[in-house]
């Protein structure tokens, strides 16, 4: 996979949370290394409302899926907070932890009682 098709891909989720309504940014080379001294950038793909961390990455559909399994140890440890993928020709999809995942549908739950 090329590294413009992942920055596409990146700008992609930036642009659909922010014209949804959110404080959204993409972190360019958010994983390379930093010479000393410089202001650390976090190691995330996209941060939503300057506290929600997130990574992006994009795939070509396979008989069976697989995710990278660095992206979900950082979920697993609470370092990212979801993780966003597609496939070639699909929209994007979300992983989240199973906790964040109950505490959306509680939320839900609550919007529709009032």
């Amino acid at each position: 996979m090329s590294y413009a098709r992942g920055r596409r891909f990146e700008h992609l989720v930036k642009d659909k949370l922010v014209a949804a309504g959110f404080d959204a940014r993409r972190i360019p080379l958010s994983g390379r290394q930093r010479p000393e001294g410089e202001e650390d950038i976090p190691n995330t793909d996209i941060i939503v409302e300057n506290k929600f961390f997130g990574k992006a990455k994009t795939t070509k559909a396979k008989k069976y899926v697989s995710f990278p399994e660095g992206e979900i140890m950082e979920l697993a440890k609470g370092q990212q907070d979801f993780l966003v993928f597609n496939f070639t020709k699909t929209p994007p999809f979300v992983v989240v932890r199973f906790d964040d995942f109950l505490e959306l549908l509680k939320m839900w739950k609550e919007k529709g009682k009032k």
